[in-house]
């Protein structure tokens, strides 16, 4: 396979994708899931107080930087695959959100023993994603 990283990559689409990552997060981790995610994970409202402002920019910051990449990753697929309509590119991150990732996290989750529920709504978030990204990047043109 060859590709042309100087050809078919719109750093807006790109960007557009990872921005869209957080605000699904947000949506997603606060009025949809957020309480149980919470509860899975530990998050109390009392820890989510003793964390620093930095500490969260960081974690903010860092989620963005994954999600370019991801984005970047979902462009390359994209391209590489002759993808040009919505319907494209939503088969392509449901394949790459259900069969890569949301996978890879089961393994871990149940190698942790970790709950069902927990893993529900962790791999849901990234499939949304995905789904969400590789549409956009495949569209815009």
């Amino acid at each position: 396979m060859v590709f042309n990283l100087h050809e078919g990559f719109y750093l807006w689409a790109i960007l557009a994708s990872a921005a869209a990552s957080m605000v699904i997060g947000f949506v997603w981790y606060g009025p949809l899931f957020g309480k149980a995610w919470g509860r899975y994970s530990g998050w109390t409202a009392e820890k989510v107080k003793t964390v620093s402002g930095k500490s969260m920019g960081l974690t903010y910051g860092l989620t963005l930087v994954a999600a370019i990449v991801s984005s970047l990753a979902l462009t390359v697929l994209s391209r590489s695959l002759g993808a040009t309509t919505a319907t494209d590119g939503l088969m392509i991150g449901l394949l790459a959100g259900v069969g890569l990732v949301a996978m890879a996290m089961a393994t871990n989750f149940l190698f942790e023993r970790r709950p069902l529920g927990f893993w529900l709504i962790v791999a849901g978030y990234e499939v949304v994603f995905m789904a969400v990204a590789a549409v956009i990047v495949t569209i815009w043109r």
